[in-house]
């Protein structure tokens, strides 16, 4: 037990302290760091499969072919959607410290802190449904629904796979529980962080100790700065409906959602209106680390202005309304929208980048991965 608590260390040091490995004279910067953060996320995971018996093990490892495990993941209470892999209900206190290390080691410090926040929001959901509940009468409909979704509102309730082998060149590892999909792939040296899922309800806490704490407003609000940016023509090109269509959102199930892009694109932009752009796709890319963030820009600049677009769904104006925005490429797809909240209103988002490309590596792995729809 001493040498896995070591390499439990280790791990953690790693997700902070990333070394600069010996690299191949030739190697760019760019390819050091990247093979240093494959490096410290190889160690991570290790470590935390090291923490693991054998029946963890059987829970959490699966090969890289494994469609239904790659692609296991949902926003859906656990309930409602059963998963693959370990519950962190199920680990121990190393287990969990070896977790969160591997869950540093891929992250920016963003990013592990939204994925932190968005699993302690469960526990914040449960208290506030659970006092709704309370209160109303066992005559209702909804109360029994209500407590039966109850406990799926669980900070516990999030589930770790891994794929293939982290000593090889081609592995990844996936987090997925209510509102959160992590699916991170290791091939040849490069990262991919797509599909990554981020949602929240309540959006904004409304009432009790946490009242006021807000998750996944930075998305919503570069996004409206842009909208308010763009000039009334500019503005239409970009509108696609005065409502939002609740079948456009490319979510679990839905990797064929992307299509011919719609709204307008980045090459129709002032040199100001670009900035507000880039600077909504860099909050997604900036969940990752620098160096698989880097990479994800490199892509999306490679296919060029023309090909990156940026459309509206509903109201422009009022952050409270239902809306949804888009932003596509060939190497992109980041939506956003605000669903009807249990007590009314729309206090309730979900998010997801995509990479049409390149979800779970797919195109460096020259595997195919389809989603069962999700219900």
């Amino acid at each position: 037990m001493k040498s896995v608590s070591r390499m439990v260390a280790a791990a953690a040091l790693a997700a902070v302290v990333v070394p600069v490995h010996a690299v191949a004279a030739h190697d760019s910067p760019d390819q050091a760091l990247e093979a240093s953060r494959v490096a410290a996320m190889r160690d991570a995971t290790l470590a935390f499969v090291a923490t693991l018996d054998d029946a963890g093990r059987a829970a959490v490892m699966a090969g890289l072919d494994n469609n239904a495990a790659r692609t296991g993941w949902s926003n859906l209470p656990a309930v409602m959607a059963p998963r693959p892999g370990l519950a962190v209900a199920k680990m121990d206190a190393g287990q969990r410290k070896a977790l969160h290390a591997m869950l540093a080691a891929a992250f920016s410090s963003q990013g592990y802190l939204k994925t932190t926040t968005i699993m302690w929001h469960e526990d914040v959901l449960h208290q506030i449904t659970a006092a709704a509940l309370a209160a109303m009468p066992d005559s209702e409909p909804r109360k029994a629904q209500g407590q039966a979704i109850l406990s799926s509102y669980d900070t516990e309730l999030f589930y770790v796979s891994v794929f293939g082998d982290p000593k090889g060149d081609d592995w990844g590892w996936m987090v997925t529980g209510h509102h959160y999909a992590a699916n991170f792939t290791v091939s040849d040296g490069r990262i991919a962080f797509t599909p990554l899922f981020l949602g929240a309800s309540p959006q904004i806490v409304p009432e009790g100790r946490y009242t006021g704490w807000r998750i996944l407003q930075h998305e919503a609000d570069r996004a409206l700065a842009l909208m308010a940016a763009l000039k009334p023509d500019q503005a239409k090109q970009a509108l696609v409906a005065d409502a939002v269509d609740g079948e456009v959102f490319a979510g679990k199930g839905a990797q064929d959602r992307a299509g011919k892009p719609r709204g307008i694109p980045a090459s129709a932009l002032d040199p100001v209106q670009r900035r507000l752009l880039d600077a909504l796709i860099d909050e997604y890319l900036g969940d990752a680390s620098d160096e698989a963030a880097a990479r994800q820009r490199a892509a999306i600049a490679a296919d060029g202005a023309d090909t990156l677009h940026f459309a509206w769904w509903g109201p422009t104006g009022d952050p409270a309304a239902r809306f949804m925005f888009r932003v596509e490429g060939p190497s992109i797809i980041i939506d956003y929208v605000r669903e009807r909240s249990p007590g009314g209103g729309f206090n309730h988002v979900h998010s997801i980048a995509r990479d049409p490309a390149n979800d779970y590596g797919a195109k460096w792995l020259e595997q195919h991965y389809t989603e069962a729809h999700q219900q």
